[in-house]
């Protein structure tokens, strides 16, 4: 049974991955939809798309998408940002300790010393520290060919 609630666990963490990113859904019918992820019913599969696109062209603002009518979820953007390559970086490039560095792999975001959270949207925190991270931060998207 720890297997099951293991890969249970695992599908949950990759799905909530997805949030804020462009994906496309596959209906049973054959429809497609494709939009940015901004809301998941875990409970029933289904989800909602803000600034949408359906399969014949049209510009949908917000679509709801009942679980059981969904064949395929295919992830069309992928994020530069890796919360574990991150965290290697600060270790390797920055000098800053294992002991101070959290990762949470489900929501892509990495902790520092319990004040300081970096995502795919930067650096949030105060304070030298963070100021430091942040320009670790600017040197890891250059590399990785962000902005």
């Amino acid at each position: 049974m720890a297997l099951a609630t293991e890969a249970a666990r695992r599908f949950a963490a990759k799905l909530n991955s997805m949030l804020d990113k462009r994906i496309t859904v596959v209906l049973n019918s054959g429809k497609e939809y494709t939009g940015k992820l901004v809301g998941i019913d875990t409970s029933s599969m289904s989800l909602v798309l803000e600034k949408a696109e359906d399969s014949n062209g049209s510009k949908i603002p917000l679509v709801f998408i009942y679980g059981s009518s969904i064949s395929e979820i295919i992830l069309t953007e992928e994020s530069l940002f890796d919360a574990k390559e991150f965290a290697e970086f600060l270790e390797r490039e920055g000098g800053i300790g294992r002991h101070l560095i959290k990762i949470y792999d489900d929501i892509n975001v990495v902790e520092v010393s319990k004040s300081i959270r970096v995502s795919k949207d930067g650096v949030e925190g105060s304070g030298v520290l963070a100021q430091r991270i942040h320009t670790l931060f600017m040197e890891y998207m250059r590399q990785k060919g962000g902005s």
